[in-house]
């Protein structure tokens, strides 16, 4: 509980003012709407016997009327008249201040989430789902946690502050009957921390069961493809169904458990009432109590029901929404593996000099290193490939030049300082790095291309394209440069995906070029191309390469082998076939593929 109140005040420390509005003018308007009731009692007591009550708050209105010339009667109505419109007054206002907090508080839960989230490693993505994360982000957020933080939590204080007032009006009245009204509080208490651990298991596994189910649309959207391909439509509604069934059951669970909680907290205080009636009717009738005085007491004791009501709910949201603030909290728990603690910013100076030293790197919970004692050095301007079989560690070290990910020992450096000391910004900002898997984004090819690097020009974009062969396709589109791509590329091929992301690479005319295997999808005759007009028009880049085509490797002034994260293997592409090695046994296998392809 303490870490999840700590957790929320980070959001409120910056909005003392909202705080102190709602802490003000709620129980203000607490004590404006409890002096209702009791002015009906003294008019009910003043029509039947026509005198006023010797109540202070009676004497002051009535005190009021005589100023004016009129009378009790008057002076009781003008009085609900103007508490009425206070009451209104105050209440508007600090339910306009709650309704934009819990806005407020929605935007910054989902934009800090988000924030949180574009820091973290690839072991954060491992861990946790695509859809896992959109429901804790929209899910958990909105539906469960916005709400709460502030309108739920100031619901609970306004409760209290009604149930405090109209406590001290009841005791007023008879403190005896107030007393036998308060006997249902402790079976709320116990009943509250005994479905407690209950509520919590209930509400995470309805959450994980709503997580399946994104996890279940994200999975098949993306890979509709394969899908169709595969003719596997039946299975994929299948698996949504059950996902769907499941959620569903979940859904059920909670919201029995909810319904049974709510309904003991209200059905046991309506106890309160009867007993009221009972006990107050028999000091009536005995002359223990006016009438006035009898009504107004059950006018509290009904009212009070809603303050409890209020109570109750709160202590079954707040363990709903403890579940989602623990969610929220996992993913920040999760350290980064790269943190931007640098102060060098390059100055445009970067000649592209980088050198591992002793460097290895394995991810949290792995039992192996997955880079191991590397040592190598690529010098500006040189273009160099790594080579070697699946899971040997060729794209976890070229993750580490523009630390999407940071060696667990030793350092690499660039331009003799270690990669470290430059502002990550900076440092990724003289980088092009085309991956694997070339990841588009559902907007237009200028779109992916900016990148939301606005300061790019139509001429820089059109050469970004030219350099990647792929501005005379992009000018036969309808569009041109506006063409929309569709969900992840899907409207253009793989070999335009490659080289527009290539085009993004380029476009920030970078100092150091990473290409992981980006090419796979070209002919030998666009590749070819595409190298020549690279070296023309960027003659100064230093280039890392992952290959599988011969042609590119044999364009390598240097070539590192690696096996199980070791560099077994270093030199140019000739004297490595010479020595008929590890990297001789991979380039005719890597032969014989593109022969038989």
């Amino acid at each position: 509980m303490r870490k999840n109140v700590k957790w929320l005040w980070e959001y409120y420390k910056d909005y003392p003012g909202v705080i102190l509005i709602l802490m003000l003018l709620t129980p203000l308007q607490a004590a404006i709407e409890v002096i209702g009731p009791r002015l009906v009692g003294f008019s009910i007591d003043y029509l039947r016997t026509g005198s006023v009550a010797d109540h202070v708050i009676a004497r002051i209105v009535t005190g009021w009327g005589e100023r004016f010339s009129i009378g009790p009667a008057t002076s009781f109505g003008v009085c609900f008249i103007v508490l009425g419109a206070a009451s209104f007054t105050v209440y508007g206002s600090f339910q306009s201040v709650r309704a934009w907090m819990n806005v407020r508080l929605e935007w910054l839960f989902r934009q800090k989430a988000f924030d949180r989230i574009t820091t973290k490693g690839p072991d954060f993505f491992q861990r946790f789902r695509t859809g896992d994360l959109v429901t804790r982000m929209t899910d958990d957020v909105g539906e469960k946690l916005s709400w709460f933080a502030c309108s739920g939590i100031f619901r609970l204080y306004e409760a209290l502050m009604a149930i405090l007032f109209i406590t001290i009006m009841m005791a007023s009245i008879d403190p005896w009957l107030t007393l036998w009204t308060a006997g249902p509080l402790p079976i709320l208490v116990v009943i509250f921390f005994r479905s407690s651990s209950m509520l919590d298991h209930r509400y995470d596994h309805l959450q994980k069961r709503i997580s399946r189910v994104n996890d279940t649309m994200e999975a098949c959207f993306s890979g509709v493809r394969v899908v169709k391909a595969y003719v596997r439509e039946s299975a994929q509604e299948k698996k949504f169904e059950a996902a769907a069934r499941s959620r569903r059951a979940s859904e059920i669970r909670s919201a029995k458990a909810t319904a049974v909680i709510d309904s003991l907290y209200n059905s046991i205080w309506q106890f309160g009432v009867v007993i009221v009636l009972f006990a107050g009717g028999w000091k009536v009738a005995h002359g223990g109590l006016s009438l006035g005085e009898m009504a107004t007491f059950i006018y509290y004791v009904v009212w009070l029901v809603f303050p409890m009501f209020d109570v109750g709910q709160f202590l079954v949201k707040s363990r709903q929404s403890a579940v989602s603030i623990g969610r929220l909290r996992e993913l920040e728990d999760v350290p980064p593996l790269v943190r931007d603690e640098g102060l060098c910013g390059g100055n445009g100076e970067i000649k592209g000099h980088i050198r591992f030293e002793n460097v290895s790197f394995t991810l949290p919970g792995a039992d192996r290193n997955l880079i191991d004692n590397v040592t190598l050095a690529i010098e500006p301007g040189e273009t160099v490939a790594f080579v070697g079989r699946i899971g040997s560690g060729k794209s976890w070290l070229a993750n580490m030049v523009p630390r999407l990910v940071d060696p667990g020992s030793g350092r690499i450096t660039l331009d003799g300082k270690d990669l470290r000391e430059y502002e990550l910004g900076a440092l990724r900002g003289a980088i092009g790095f085309v991956p694997q898997d070339p990841i588009l984004f559902s907007e237009s090819i200028r779109r992916n291309i900016e990148l939301g690097r606005e300061s790019f020009d139509d001429e820089r974009l059109a050469w970004a394209l030219d350099v990647s062969q792929f501005l005379s396709e992009v000018d036969a589109f309808p569009n041109r440069i506006d063409t929309e791509v569709g969900t992840r590329g899907m409207a253009i091929s793989g070999g335009q995906k490659q080289r527009l992301a290539l085009a993004r690479a380029l476009a920030g005319r970078p100092k150091i070029l990473i290409l992981d295997d980006c090419t796979s999808a070209l002919d030998a005759r666009t590749e070819s191309r595409l190298w020549e007009k690279l070296h023309e028009a960027m003659p100064g880049t230093t280039s890392i390469l992952i290959t599988h085509r011969p042609d590119t490797l044999r364009r390598a002034d240097q070539i590192f082998v690696l096996v199980d994260g070791r560099i077994v293997e270093s030199g140019h592409h000739r004297d490595l076939i010479a020595r008929k090695g590890e990297y001789a046994q991979i380039y005719h296998q890597y032969e014989l593929e593109e022969l038989i392809g």
